[in-house]
C-alpha cells in the first residue's frame, strides 16, 4: 500500500507515531514471553498456539476482546477480529483489512490470506476502529505490567533495545492512550484526509 493510499486512512504524522509507538510495543511484547517472571503474555490469559514441528514461523498468542471478537499477536504483527479482521504488520505499520481470517491460524504472515484495497469511507472507518482497538489493548497491557512487576521490567526491556526510544517506558500507555483518541476523533466530524483543501 503507498504511502498516499494510507494517508486516507490515517494522516501521516499519526502514521509515524504509531510505528514508533508499534515498534517498541513489540519488542516489549517479545521480552514478555521471555520474562524471568514466567510469560507475561500467558500470565495475562493470552492463548499461545504451538508451532507444529517443522513449520515456519512465529507462534500466534490468542485473546479474546472484552467487546467481542479477538486478538492474535506473532512476533511479525496483529490482528484484530472486531467486525473487520485488520491486521497491522509490525514493519511499517500499514494496517490492511483482510478477506477473511484463515480457519487455522498461520504461523507466516504471506499465509493470512488475500487483503482488500481500502476504499471506502464504512473501511476507513473500520480499519481505524481496529487499530483503536488495538491501541487501547497495548495501552491496558502497559497498565497491566506496570501493575505486575512495577516499572523496573519495561525499563530493562526498553534498555535492551538497541533504538532509541520514542517515549520513556513509563510513558508506553499513556502515549497508545493519546494514540486511540486522537484516532477516534478522526471519525468524530473532522476527518483531516478527505476533506477539500480550501483557500482561505
Amino acid at each position: 500500500m503507498s504511502g498516499h493510499a494510507m494517508s486516507t486512512v490515517i494522516p501521516c504524522e499519526l502514521q509515524r507515531d504509531g510505528d514508533r509507538l508499534f515498534d517498541v510495543s513489540m519488542w516489549c511484547l517479545g521480552r514478555d514471553v521471555l520474562c524471568p517472571e514466567g510469560n507475561l503474555l500467558v500470565r495475562r490469559g493470552l492463548v499461545r498456539h504451538a508451532r507444529p514441528e517443522g513449520a515456519e514461523g512465529q507462534s500466534p498468542y490468542t485473546m479474546d476482546l472484552p467487546e467481542g471478537g479477538r486478538l492474535t499477536l506473532w512476533g511479525f504483527g496483529a490482528l484484530c477480529e472486531c467486525g473487520e479482521a485488520v491486521f497491522v504488520p509490525r514493519a511499517g505499520f500499514a494496517p490492511v483489512l483482510l478477506d477473511s481470517v484463515p480457519d487455522t491460524l498461520p504461523f507466516r504472515a504471506e499465509d493470512l490470506g488475500p487483503v482488500r484495497l481500502v476504499s471506502t469511507g464504512p473501511q476507513r472507518r473500520a480499519l481505524r476502529a481496529g487499530l483503536v482497538t488495538l491501541a487501547s489493548w497495548l495501552a491496558e497491557h502497559e497498565e497491566w505490567v506496570a501493575q505486575e512487576l512495577g516499572p523496573s521490567w519495561r525499563r530493562e526491556c526498553f534498555a535492551a533495545r538497541r533504538k532509541a526510544p520514542p517515549v520513556a517506558a513509563e510513558g508506553l500507555a499513556a502515549a497508545w492512550r493519546r494514540f486511540a483518541s486522537r484516532l477516534r476523533s478522526l471519525d468524530a466530524g473532522f476527518n483531516i484526509c478527505t476533506a477539500p483543501v480550501s483557500g482561505a
